[in-house]
């Protein structure tokens, strides 16, 4: 549907391609809903894994710019998202041997 009302020149162009990112919002909060009603230790064990997720695809990410220069490949952006979600279920096997 947005390739057929895309056109080249449109003052709308930006908004009509990020237009399929608003369910993400309702997503997001559906997400953040599901984790205020679980039990205390359910939540920490997500909390943890989240963060985990989040500070290693940082970290990849931030020292991906240094094997760059070195020749790598071109890193694309739905990698980022890929790899978070692979740490983040690396972080929740962690987390929950942790509390087991």
């Amino acid at each position: 549907m947005l390739n057929f009302l895309y056109e080249g020149d449109s003052p709308y162009k930006y908004g009509l391609v990020l237009l399929p990112v608003l369910p993400l919002l309702f997503v997001a909060a559906t997400i953040i809903r599901a984790v205020s009603e679980m039990d205390e230790m359910w939540r920490k064990i997500i909390t943890e894994a989240m963060a985990f997720s989040a500070i290693a695809t940082g970290f990849t990410c931030f020292s991906y710019l240094f094997v760059r220069d070195m020749g790598a490949p071109e890193f694309r952006a739905e990698w980022a998202f890929t790899l978070m979600w692979a740490y983040y279920g690396v972080g929740s096997m962690l987390s929950f041997r942790r509390y087991r």
